[in-house]
């Protein structure tokens, strides 16, 4: 499971692990509500700048293109990857 989860996507986890930060749930949720800020701060019951400054951080550490598709379902299926090893 290891092999699907993006060297990007494994970056985000370690700063999540030392900052005891949310990023990967952020990015979850953003790619779950199609890209919206606005949807992503209602149901993270967050502020929108504070969706913005993590959007913001999590494309600093991995430098992800959301713009491009292969890119965006390379990290989707990374996410799927990471929840399947937790059940595990």
């Amino acid at each position: 499971m290891q092999a699907f989860i993006p060297e990007s996507l494994n970056k985000l986890r370690q700063y999540d692990i030392q900052k005891n930060g949310e990023l990967v749930d952020t990015l979850e949720c953003y790619l779950n509500v199609n890209q919206s800020l606005k949807k992503t701060s209602e149901l993270m019951f967050i502020h929108y700048r504070t969706a913005s400054y993590r959007l913001q951080k999590i494309i600093e550490i991995t430098n992800i293109d959301f713009n491009n598709p292969a890119e965006v379902l390379s990290v989707r299926i990374g996410l799927i990857a990471i929840r399947v090893l937790e059940v595990m």
